[in-house]
């Protein structure tokens, strides 16, 4: 299966509340490499507005996410993470410094993405340093 399929696989489909099928969603990431496990983190954090998921079975499916695997990415994003499952959000200026450690790992999208979204944004500057970095990374390769 390629990144693109599994993508298409998971994303608005992800299967909250059927343990089995998330544990094999993740340990799939996982085969499939690269930014995979991070595009699953992404769909285990944003969770949409029309499913319900109490926080306990939330931090269940992030732990056995983060022990499945070992990647520095984890730690570097794990408050943006964490703020999404606690419902509540990091400050502008630690998404920054979070984004600014994570440069140093070209090609982390989801994880970049997991921690555009989990602050507020007031002034766009996350949203600039985001475009800045995955311009940085494209430009790259």
């Amino acid at each position: 299966m390629t990144y693109e399929e599994f993508y298409y696989s998971i994303d608005c489909k992800f299967p909250y509340h059927q343990e089995d099928e998330w544990k094999r969603i993740i340990n799939k990431s996982i085969e499939i490499g690269n930014d995979a496990p991070f595009l699953v983190l992404h769909e285990i954090c944003r969770v949409p507005a029309s499913e319900k998921l109490d926080t306990e079975k939330h931090i269940k499916m992030y732990k056995y996410w983060k022990q499945s695997f070992t990647s520095p990415v984890q730690d570097i994003v794990e408050p943006a993470s964490l703020s999404y499952i606690n419902k509540t959000e990091i400050t502008d200026s630690e998404a920054l410094d979070i984004m600014e450690k994570l440069l140093a790992f070209p090609k982390s999208y989801n994880a970049l993405q997991v921690v555009l979204f989990s602050c507020p944004d007031d002034d766009e500057l996350v949203d600039e340093k985001y475009e800045k970095i995955v311009a940085q990374w494209k430009s790259a390769t």
